[in-house]
């Protein structure tokens, strides 16, 4: 056995106290990088963060723009809606990184599993919202067992309405959710002119009760209603929207309901919506016959990595565009 005199065994003792702190140091760089991303996405006051989080949100906002271009030009099945997605996103990830790799930057997003389907509910021509294949054909069944997520997000998004001609006051055209468990209601009624010196008006009533409305004046010739934005002619309205009224689209009616029109024919102009998880309506017909339904992507999640020199940000993105909030 050999023998170590007080210089050598204090030598050995030096080097395995070093090794113990550059171990001690590389576990704690560790443990500070995992709270630096968490610190990162729940927080955004992380120095140096801004811009892994502004892409973020640019990523978000292309990725959504390709879920609605595959919506409506690949909608034949879900293979293809789903390639055209993950081509999409390539697309998105290439030329984000192009953008950044000049400083050093390094991004990369990719589609994580599989998307949520539904159903895009849509009239593109300019005529009544009517359906022949309704009866009446002026007060009628949209879309059918429209179904929540555990989270209690919407299940309807980037619900427009786009209307060329408007009814009277007392003969307002109607749109309710209704629950199919019970006699909860959202109703909204719309009502107004268009054109120069026009108003549009839109009065809405949750099931707790109460209504709120909000009126805006209009030069244009059509009235622009998004009713899952909560905006009417791009401005807020408060009667559409998260507060003490909280009139949001189908706010409180329950986990699963139907979306139904009234008085269709008196008012002109096309409309769009995207549910999740439902039945398509026998009142609607097959493109290009308005109003017509096709299979859609609902939501779809991806994975986003920023990476610089002193920081790596990873996260998973649910994107839903248009989606209101959890109702």
């Amino acid at each position: 056995m050999a023998h170590l005199n007080d210089d050598e065994g204090g030598q050995i003792i030096l080097i395995a106290a070093l090794a113990l702190a550059v171990t001690f140091i590389g576990l704690a760089l560790v443990v500070n990088s995992a709270i630096y991303t968490q610190n990162l996405a729940s927080r955004g006051e992380v120095a140096g963060s801004n811009d892994a989080l502004g892409m973020r949100a640019m990523v978000e906002s292309n990725v959504g723009q390709g879920i609605t271009a595959a919506n409506r030009y690949n909608h034949s099945n879900q293979t293809t809606l789903k390639a055209g997605v993950r081509e999409s996103t390539r697309t998105v990830s290439t030329q984000t990184e192009r953008q950044r790799v000049t400083s050093g930057t390094l991004v990369n997003v990719t589609l994580a599993g599989s998307p949520t389907y539904g159903t895009r509910i849509v009239q593109n021509d300019t005529s009544v919202f009517n359906s022949s294949e309704a009866t009446p054909s002026t007060d009628w069944t949209v879309g059918e067992r429209i179904k929540r997520p555990s989270d209690g997000t919407n299940a309807t998004r980037r619900f427009v309405i786009n209307a060329t001609e408007l009814p009277s006051s007392g003969s307002e055209f109607v749109v309710t959710a209704n629950s199919t468990s019970s006699n909860q209601k959202w109703a909204m009624r719309v009502w107004g002119a268009v054109g120069p010196s026009g108003t549009v008006s839109v009065e809405v009533e949750p099931p707790s009760g109460g209504t709120q409305m909000c009126s805006v004046s209009i030069e244009e010739p059509y009235a622009h209603i998004d009713v899952t934005g909560g905006t009417v002619q791009g401005e807020p309205c408060l009667a559409l929207q998260d507060g003490s009224f909280d009139g949001r689209f189908a706010h409180g009616v329950g986990d699963e309901y139907n979306i139904t029109y009234k008085r269709g024919d008196q008012i002109r102009g096309n409309y769009s919506m995207v549910v999740r998880d439902s039945t398509p309506a026998n009142t609607l017909d097959t493109a290009p016959k308005s109003p017509f339904s096709t299979i859609a992507i609902y939501n779809a999640t991806v994975r986003y990595r920023y990476d610089t020199s002193n920081l790596r940000y990873e996260a998973k993105i649910r994107v839903a565009p248009g989606e209101p909030d959890a109702s």
